[in-house]
C-alpha cells in the first residue's frame, strides 16, 4: 500500500485545481460534487484492488459490478426525479 498515498496526493492537487476552475467559470455546485464523486470512486476502486491482492478476473468482476450498479442507481434517480 505504499502507493496509495503518492497516487491520492498527485490525482488530489490536480483535481483541485480543476475544481477551482470549474466552479469559477459556472459557479455550479453539483459539478464539483460530480467531479468528487468520481475521485472518491476511483480511489475505492483503486484500494480494493490493492488491499485484497485482486487477480485479473476479480478486477474485471469488481468493476463490472460497480458499473452496474452505478447503473442502476443512476436509473432509480432519474426515476425519483421525474416523478
Amino acid at each position: 500500500m505504499v502507493w496509495v498515498w503518492p497516487v491520492f496526493l498527485i490525482l488530489l492537487v490536480p483535481l483541485l485545481i480543476v475544481l477551482f476552475i470549474v466552479y469559477l467559470k459556472g459557479r455550479t455546485f453539483y459539478r464539483l460534487c460530480y467531479i468528487c464523486s468520481v475521485f472518491t470512486y476511483a480511489m475505492w476502486v483503486m484500494y480494493l484492488i490493492d488491499a485484497y491482492d485482486l487477480g485479473r478476473n476479480s478486477i474485471l468482476l469488481l468493476l463490472a459490478f460497480s458499473s452496474v450498479l452505478m447503473i442502476v442507481l443512476g436509473w432509480w434517480m432519474r426515476k425519483q426525479k421525474v416523478k
